[in-house]
């Protein structure tokens, strides 16, 4: 049998599930059924959002990185080097991330969250916000050592 999935809109997609249930024989698999609240997930939009915003962020790092190694003289590994020690050790990992792979692996650990992909709209859109302030907190470290 193929998975099904109802959200219970009406009374008669209520119906349907029932029937679906009703259908069931539990020889020789256990079924299992879940009721819980609806909660829409994250839209393609925000996720189109929240990997853009991602990558602009790692890139204005990079730049400013190659910045300050420019005008200080220094390599750009010396100043990633120099500019973690004043940072929590995931946040020197984002530094170091050359992918936003990477760095959304980083922040789902930040946020405790084992995946992202199943988060509600509103939840998403904290785990953006969070991802957003971590970002600026990196960027505006590495800018403060101009």
């Amino acid at each position: 049998m193929t998975e099904q999935h109802f959200i219970l809109r009406d009374q008669h997609i209520r119906e349907r599930a029932v029937a679906a249930i009703d259908t069931l024989t539990l020889q020789p698999v256990l079924m299992e059924v879940i009721i819980r609240p609806f909660e829409k997930i994250r839209s393609l939009g925000q996720n189109a959002r929240f990997w853009a915003s991602l990558t602009e962020y790692l890139r204005q790092i990079n730049e400013v990185v190659n910045q300050v190694a420019t005008e200080t003289g220094h390599t750009p590994l010396e100043v990633k080097r120099e500019a973690v020690g004043g940072l929590p050790i995931e946040y020197g990992i984002i530094l170091f991330a050359k992918r936003p792979e990477v760095v959304h692996a980083v922040l789902k650990e930040i946020c405790n969250i084992p995946t992202s992909t199943r988060l509600g709209t509103k939840k998403f859109m904290e785990y953006e916000e969070r991802m957003l302030a971590v970002m600026g907190d990196i960027l505006g470290h590495v800018k403060s050592m101009v």
